[in-house]
């Protein structure tokens, strides 16, 4: 933990993400992901001899920064390898690791700067809308939501600090993770969504959280490279990270109930 020490946290508020966090989801959005580019580049009229989507493109896209909105994935690799000019999707998507050195340079909301590296075929607004169909689930097919699984399992109200939410979810998606949750009652007031006009990575959802509810120092718990980019364009409080993806951060935790309990001295529900 480098030189921070536990006992020098003194947090007036605690801000979650949610997937990664507070939810269990990476099962449902990498299938998400995997089916919106293979079903897409099928329409398109080319050749699927490969999956569109695998746990080594999501460790190198999710530590990049740009690709909080998971949809926002799909809509890269589509056109990504559209621009090879390759039909089989096999030779058409960049392996991950020449990948990761292809984006390297670049950062902030990806629909700014995928241009520079692709020609545009497939509509952004077009396969989020999909992408969400498939999450969320339509009157014919449910969602993958369905899926996910709560990683904290208590109500928010038996938290020790004021509770707040920073999220890449739409709000939409954000009322499947309070069923996930059984948190029907958290306050709409209280949560920071892409309808908000707030995407990561951006401290604007951490200063409207402040600024709105009087607090100084948050500990805001996330698991990507975009809730930490978030958190240090802050500036305030305290960032724990969650999982193993972000190994550079000075506090990291296995899961959110670990990190209550060392941050906080609070004793988690199972």
């Amino acid at each position: 933990m480098g030189e921070l020490r536990l006992g020098e946290i003194s947090p007036d508020c605690i801000v979650f993400d949610v997937d990664g966090v507070l939810v269990k989801s990476n099962t449902s959005y990498q299938e998400v992901i995997r089916v919106l580019v293979e079903r897409e580049w099928k329409k398109a009229g080319f050749g699927l001899d490969t999956r569109g989507y695998s746990p080594e493109m999501n460790e190198v896209l999710k530590n990049h920064g740009s690709f909080n909105d998971d949809y926002d994935i799909a809509w890269a690799l589509l056109n990504l390898a559209f621009e090879s000019g390759n039909e089989k999707l096999s030779e058409a998507l960049p392996p991950p690791e020449k990948m990761g050195e292809m984006l390297a340079p670049y950062s902030g909301e990806c629909a700014g700067w995928l241009p520079k590296l692709a020609r545009i075929r497939f509509d952004i607004a077009t396969v989020r809308i999909w992408g969400q169909e498939l999450y969320a689930g339509t009157d014919e097919e449910p969602g993958q939501w369905i899926s996910d699984r709560p990683m904290l399992t208590v109500s928010w109200k038996r938290l020790p600090l004021p509770i707040y939410i920073y999220t890449g979810r739409y709000l939409k998606e954000w009322r499947l993770a309070q069923k996930t949750l059984s948190w029907p009652d958290f306050p709409d007031e209280r949560v920071v969504h892409i309808d908000m006009g707030i995407k990561k990575p951006s401290a604007k959802g951490l200063e409207y959280i402040c600024g709105k509810f009087g607090h100084e120092r948050p500990v805001y718990f996330g698991d990507t490279a975009g809730d930490k980019m978030s958190f240090d364009e802050f500036g305030r409080g305290w960032f724990a990270a969650i999982g193993d993806m972000i190994p550079d951060a000075s506090l990291r935790f296995p899961d959110v109930k670990t990190a209550l309990r060392a941050i906080l001295h609070w004793g988690c529900g199972t």
